[in-house]
């Protein structure tokens, strides 16, 4: 892997002509239960609508740069290089297959984690829960089944979720509709920390000027008192490329949304720089947890320009409505550009690529008045698309820029999203990148590398492999079009990841994972328990059984570890005979809770790995 590192400029900040709307909107419905049994889950055959697929101008783009840069008919656009290595990577913990293939495409992935565990994880076009603590599935459910009770009958697509750990509460957010008499908003507000709890569902205006506008492309992050949504508006029956009019912020009271009151909330538009809408807005997420203050930042780029170096700030101060509040954008500066990024290639047939879309700001947060961001972009040096990864520092007083590439000689990496993963000191920057990986050799598949703040990064950790190539269209391919990950924000040095991954069949799936940085983090992968065959009695009280299947005479080390992935103790390290095994064990000082019982081989693999309870 290589890392490419540039300097940075601050060109102008001003206040913005950005004009408000106010509005209030009631409380729609209660969403269906994740247990209900009726779920048509309907779906759109193949793709989503309307076509995304690039426009001429945009395919131009990414052909040109690929004819110059992976020739090498060029000069490296980078300046410093730096050898990896500097933290180690990413841990492996916890991880499992999430939302199946759901006969559309891209996945559209996201998650969201408790403190409690509980977690969900959303594509296009379903929910799909799980209790890691027990390892016990919670059910999938459609975005159609999740929100009936609105009676939107457009298309739910495009889904987000966040958990916020200063309420212990969920917000989930899709869009309903592809045309401007359908477009919607639909925001659910959990009333538990449970994930397959209920929500307080809202559904807010698509177009709401009046026009011949809809609503597309989300992104959302929450602060004290708010949680604000940013969206693209476009011209129906157009492409996203062509048909783009402005991004717009939607800042609603995260608190009444909780309670089930009327929002109050306070629509952003008309947000320019240089008289050019700023575009592809996404919010700035909390590091630690929430943002503290009444303010929220954003990041956008001219995502669509064959290359640039320029990054937009802006920042809104203040609680909605409020009198005193301001819209500042901020132009900075690098001497690392970020590309157009060429389209991935995968196995299979010379025809099938990735899409890679644009060079849109895709996930940020803030820790320590430095602000973290990726997107995608092209490695000059090789032509492969890449992942661009820039730090503001000072943020809300005096920002300043820089930025680094982060690529590979042979793979290629896309769709990245970061979170905090430090345990809050006031120098501690540290962060993981998870990214979606591919290549003509490679089949589709999910990666992170640990950043530490100061412009070094790790080795790729692969978090999951590829099983297939992707074909589900017949050729050029959905590859995206956002990952999720999320910081386990009770649980320093730990995050969740989700990620689309190609399927033996030649389909996609989303693939979840716990990763780290530290001792936090140190269960490996958790096999499907095929080789068990009975456990008894669990919980336990004063003693445990597990009688499992060995396929081979062989060293198997028996180790238990606490719900934090840390050993507690290894309670047996002998051969194993081939054949059906019973192992037991008393509990001895073992205090009452949660605890993972794994048998490891000496070959490195898990015979077993069985969530035990303590009473």
């Amino acid at each position: 892997m290589k890392y490419f590192l540039g300097c940075f400029l601050i060109l102008a900040c001003y206040s913005s002509n950005a004009q408000t709307t106010t509005y209030r909107i009631p409380c729609s419905g209660i969403s269906t239960e994740a247990t209900s049994k009726e779920d048509w889950n309907p779906t759109l055959q193949t793709i989503e609508e309307p076509n995304p697929s690039p426009e001429e101008n945009n395919m131009q783009i990414k052909d040109s740069l690929a004819a110059i840069y992976r020739t090498g008919n060029h000069h490296a656009n980078f300046s410093v290089q730096h050898a990896a290595a500097a933290p180690n990577a990413p841990t492996l913990g916890l991880n499992f297959a999430g939302n199946g293939f759901n006969n559309g495409t891209p996945c559209d992935n996201e998650v969201a984690i408790a403190n409690n565990g509980q977690l969900i994880s959303v594509q296009n076009s379903n929910i799909f829960r799980r209790n890691t603590i027990t390892a016990t599935n919670l059910g999938t459910q459609s975005l159609t089944s999740w929100c009936i009770a609105l009676g939107n009958t457009g298309s739910k697509y495009d889904p987000k979720v966040i958990y916020d750990p200063e309420a212990n509460r969920f917000i989930l957010v899709c869009l309903a509709g592809y045309l401007s008499n359908n477009t919607n908003i639909i925001i659910g507000f959990s009333r538990s920390d449970t994930a397959n709890g209920q929500y307080n569902l809202y559904k807010i205006p698509g177009n709401p000027f009046n026009d011949s506008l809809w609503t597309d492309y989300p992104a959302i992050a929450v602060n004290h008192n708010e949680l604000f949504v940013s969206v693209n508006l476009l011209h129906n029956n157009q492409p996203w490329q062509t048909g783009f009019v402005q991004s717009i912020i939607w800042q609603l009271n995260k608190w009444d949304g909780y309670a089930g009151d009327t929002l109050r909330t306070q629509l952003h538009s008309n947000i320019n720089y240089g008289n050019r809408p700023i575009r592809n807005i996404c919010p700035v997420e909390g590091g630690a947890n929430t943002y503290p203050g009444s303010d929220m930042f954003f990041l956008s780029e001219r995502n669509l320009d064959a290359s640039n170096d320029t990054v937009f700030l802006i920042h809104i101060t203040d609680i909605a409505n409020s009198p005193t509040q301001q819209t500042t954008v901020t132009a900075l500066t690098s001497g690392i550009s970020y590309f157009m990024p060429p389209n991935s290639r995968e196995p299979g047939s010379a025809l099938y690529s990735l899409a890679t879309n644009d060079s849109r700001v895709l996930g940020a947060f803030i820790q320590n008045d430095v602000i973290q961001f990726v997107n995608n972009t092209m490695d000059t040096t090789t032509g492969n698309c890449a992942v661009y990864y820039g730090k503001i520092t000072a943020a809300s007083t005096s920002p300043t820029f820089t930025a680094m590439t982060i690529g590979d000689t042979s793979l290629e990496f896309a769709y990245p999203n970061i979170a905090y993963v430090g345990y809050g000191a006031a120098n501690d920057n540290t962060a993981i990148i998870s990214f979606l990986h591919s290549d003509s050799v490679t089949f589709p598949g999910v990666s992170a590398v640990v950043c530490d703040g100061n412009g070094l990064n790790s080795s790729r950790l692969t978090v999951k492999a590829g099983l297939g190539y992707i074909n589900v269209l017949g050729g050029g391919e959905r590859w995206g079009d956002y990952s999720g990950i999320q910081r386990k924000y009770d649980v320093g040095g730990t995050c969740w990841v989700n990620g689309m991954y190609g399927l033996a069949g030649h389909t996609h799936a989303t693939w979840v994972a716990q990763l780290g940085v530290g001792s936090d983090v140190s269960v490996a992968a958790i096999s499907e328990n095929e080789n068990v065959i009975s456990t008894y009695p669990n919980p336990f009280a004063e003693s445990f059984n597990i009688v499992f299947s060995n396929e081979k005479t062989q060293s198997v080390k028996f180790v238990l570890y606490d719900i934090n992935g840390r050993v507690v103790n290894i309670l047996l390290e002998d051969k194993v005979d081939e054949g059906k095994v019973h192992f037991g064990f008393s509990p001895g000082p073992l205090n009452s809770g949660i605890y993972l019982l794994r048998a490891e081989a000496i070959d490195g693999s898990v015979l077993f790995s069985e969530r035990i309870v303590k009473e």
